[in-house]
């Protein structure tokens, strides 16, 4: 990602190694330098979220495509479990475009609030960035190992306080992201397919036209 990111990681690194004095092993350590390493290689993704997303009453599903280029374009496709609808939303160089598809919705974007925060890089350089992080080794989650990291949300605009990403130990790549608000709750809970790091994406799907 960056020179910055890189000081920072050195700095959590510092961090680590304390705690590997009270039973934060070598391995654990390891996975979390193969995540940061693989990740500030990556200058584009695409991928697909099952995406859950919860309300005081309501339980809707939701599939999201991502595309993204570092440092700032984000392209988002939110689509109804049904295919009724969907909402499209461009984000270049700071400059957001959204467009939608079906009668029911007209220009509301589901879960607008967060849709960001799902992206792997937002989550990195908010992870990278704050003071207030967590990192989990859990070797039960699944068959397979995982590696859960947690950062603070600090925008006091969004009723969040946090977001976990979970990443495979075995493929480093990311597994499940769930987004919390302020009382505790998961607000939207989704889960990464067909991720694809660094993957060619054409600029015309980052066009504001």
């Amino acid at each position: 990602m960056c020179k910055k990111l890189t000081l920072i990681f050195l700095t959590l690194m510092i961090s680590l190694s304390v705690t590997a004095c009270n039973g934060f092993s070598d391995s654990d350590m390891d996975i979390y330098e193969k995540i940061h390493k693989k990740y500030n290689k990556m200058e584009s993704y695409t991928a697909d979220l099952d995406l859950t997303v919860f309300s005081n009453k309501t339980e809707n599903r939701y599939f999201l495509s991502q595309k993204t280029k570092d440092p700032d374009k984000f392209y988002a496709r939110v689509t109804d479990d049904k295919g009724t609808f969907s909402v499209t939303t461009v984000v270049n160089n700071g400059t957001t475009k959204v467009a939608a598809e079906g009668s029911e919705y007209s220009m509301t974007v589901p879960c607008e609030d967060y849709l960001g925060l799902l992206f792997v890089n937002t989550f990195l350089r908010m992870y990278f960035s704050s003071e207030d992080t967590s990192l989990t080794v859990d070797k039960a989650l699944s068959k397979s190992d995982k590696t859960v990291m947690e950062v603070s949300v600090e925008n006091p605009d969004l009723n969040l306080s946090r977001i976990v990403l979970t990443f495979d130990n075995k493929t480093l790549l990311p597994y499940a992201a769930t987004i919390y608000n302020r009382q505790g709750k998961a607000v939207a809970k989704g889960k990464y397919e067909n991720f694809i790091f660094n993957d060619k994406i054409d600029e015309s799907v980052f066009s504001l036209d």
